[in-house]
């Protein structure tokens, strides 16, 4: 098998080309695998080397070495190439999708991921894209679509930037007047937040949706009212620390503001007509639409040699 390390320079607070970069070869070299290291140029480009190395037929190993949104570049191009698989060393400021199998620090052990193994996914069609975890409109969009200009304003960095932007977000009128479509199901009603979810958390630790499985073929969908200014504060607070969902239902305190469904497909629109804001694995940008559908089983990812041993164990106990 052929690694191939993708590199994206640009991902987290510095540049992963003069830290990382000299930790690949040293592990690649320990490990005496046959390995290239590729850096990203711009936008979509770590998709392109992925599809390039698949096209080959070669079985390789690709490792997304950036955020979420480098790994889902990653994923993107290697899931339609069966000889292709995804790996992570997740360098970026949110590092949500590893998130899912255990912490960020044991995929940063690049040893132990070169010996890992991989296990079948599930991926989410999205407005003709392709989503490796979470993809959502309402006001946790757009407070991280109008992160990037206040990044611009010197001495503003990222946590600085974010609370900007939040502030920004909560002078303008906040909810859509939405419909869903969720399978076979048909909601109308104004919204702060409506989530769809394959994995469990984005925006850097907001555990959405706690329950999620990246194996089960569903997607979870969590879905916000529109709420008072005062009641917002409180309700995200739990959104965020996973508290607002046990044992498979939305928790009776925030029951009159929250609705959980499952479902293999869901169709988002505005009833204004307008277009607004859909976050894809932390890539925002208005559409008119949010379409999306469960592709079962559609990659493969690999897990770190402690990690998957772990989950083959869970994966035995629970049968």
């Amino acid at each position: 098998m052929k690694h191939i390390f993708i590199v994206n320079p640009v991902s987290g607070k510095a540049d992963a080309t003069l830290y990382l970069v000299p930790r690949l070869i040293e592990a690649a070299a320990a490990a005496e695998i046959d390995y290239e290291i590729e850096v990203t140029q711009y936008p979509g480009h770590a998709r392109e080397i992925a599809e390039r190395y698949g096209r080959t037929g070669e079985k390789v190993r690709l490792y997304a070495c950036g955020g979420d949104g480098t790994l889902n570049e990653v994923f993107e191009g290697a899931y339609p190439w069966c000889n292709a698989e995804t790996a992570s060393v997740p360098c970026g400021s949110g590092n949500d999708y590893v998130r899912n199998f255990g912490q960020v620090e044991s995929f940063l052990n690049l040893t132990d991921n070169i010996r890992g193994t991989a296990i079948p996914v599930d991926l989410v069609a999205v407005n003709n894209r392709v989503s490796a975890a979470i993809c959502s409109v309402g006001v946790d969009s757009e407070v991280a679509y109008g992160i990037p200009k206040f990044r611009r304003i010197p001495l503003c960095g990222g946590q600085m930037a974010y609370n900007l932007s939040i502030v920004e977000r909560m002078l303008h009128k906040l909810g859509h007047k939405v419909r869903l479509r969720v399978d076979d199901e048909v909601l109308e009603g104004e919204y702060l937040i409506c989530t769809v979810c394959n994995g469990a958390s984005y925006g850097g630790g907001y555990f959405a949706a706690p329950m999620a499985d990246l194996q089960d073929n569903m997607l979870d969908v969590i879905l916000v009212k529109k709420i008072s200014r005062l009641r917002i504060a409180g309700v995200l607070s739990k959104y965020q620390k996973g508290e607002h969902f046990k044992n498979g239902v939305v928790v009776p305190e925030l029951a009159d503001v929250m609705q959980y469904r499952r479902a293999k497909k869901i169709y988002i629109e505005p009833l204004d007509k307008k277009s607004f804001i859909v976050n894809i694995d932390g890539e925002c940008g208005p559409a008119h639409a949010l379409d999306a559908e469960i592709m079962p089983q559609a990659a493969r990812f690999v897990l770190p040699q402690p990690i998957y041993e772990g989950f083959t164990q869970k994966s035995k106990v629970e049968v």
